[in-house]
C-alpha cells in the first residue's frame, strides 16, 4: 500500500499589512510610570535590606548625553537623506533607525521616570551631603534622559518619507524647467 502526497505548493504570501504609527503621549508616560515603579522597586529593595543607596556616577548622564547627540546625529543625517531625491534610503536602514527612535524614545522616558522616584526619595534631606549629591546627579540625569528621549523623537520623525512632490518643493527646484533655475518657495 503506497500513500501518495499532494505536491507541495508554496502558501500564497499574505500582504503586507500593519499600522505602524509614531510614538504617542500614552506610551511615553506609560514608559516613564514603569520606569518609576521599578527605581521605587529597587530602591525599596536597598532600605528594606538596609544597604547604602548609590550615588548616580557622573559618567551615566555623560553616557547617556553621548548617546542622545549620536542619535540626533544620525537623525539629522537621515532626515536629509529622506528628503533629497536624489539619495535613496535602503529599507534595512529605514527599519533600523526606526526601531532606535522608538526604543530611544520609550528608553529615555523609562530611565527619567526612574530618575524622578530617585529624586523625590531623597528631596527632603538635602541638607545632608551625600542626599544632596544624590539629588544633583539625578537631577542631571533625568535631564538628561528627557533629551535621550527628544533625540529619539527626533530620529523618528526624520524616517518619515515626505509624499512626492515635496522633496523637490523643499529643494527649490522645478521639475518641468529647464537648467535646473531654482526659484525660492514662498
Amino acid at each position: 500500500m503506497t500513500r501518495s502526497l499532494p505536491p507541495l505548493e508554496d502558501p500564497p504570501e499574505p500582504e503586507p499589512s500593519g499600522d505602524l504609527r509614531p510614538t504617542d503621549r500614552r506610551a511615553v508616560v506609560v514608559a516613564a510610570l514603569c520606569g518609576a515603579v521599578v527605581g521605587w522597586f529597587v530602591l525599596s529593595v536597598f532600605f528594606l535590606t538596609e544597604a547604602m543607596v548609590p550615588i548616580l556616577p557622573w559618567s551615566l548622564p555623560v553616557i547617556l548625553a553621548v548617546v542622545a547627540i549620536g542619535v540626533w546625529i544620525d537623525a539629522r543625517v537621515l532626515s536629509r537623506k529622506v528628503h533629497d531625491p536624489h539619495r535613496e534610503v535602503s529599507p534595512t536602514e529605514g527599519l533600523v533607525s526606526l526601531a532606535l527612535g522608538k526604543s530611544v524614545v520609550l528608553t529615555g522616558a523609562a530611565l527619567a521616570g526612574a530618575c524622578i522616584v530617585y529624586i523625590i526619595t531623597f528631596v527632603r534631606q538635602v541638607a545632608i551631603p551625600y542626599p544632596r549629591q544624590r539629588v544633583i546627579t539625578g537631577s542631571v540625569t533625568a535631564v538628561v534622559c528627557v533629551l535621550l528621549g527628544l533625540a529619539g523623537w527626533v530620529l523618528e520623525r526624520a524616517c518619515r518619507v515626505p509624499p512626492d512632490g515635496e522633496a523637490r518643493h523643499r529643494e527649490g527646484a522645478d521639475p518641468g524647467r529647464a537648467g535646473g533655475d531654482s526659484q525660492p518657495a514662498h
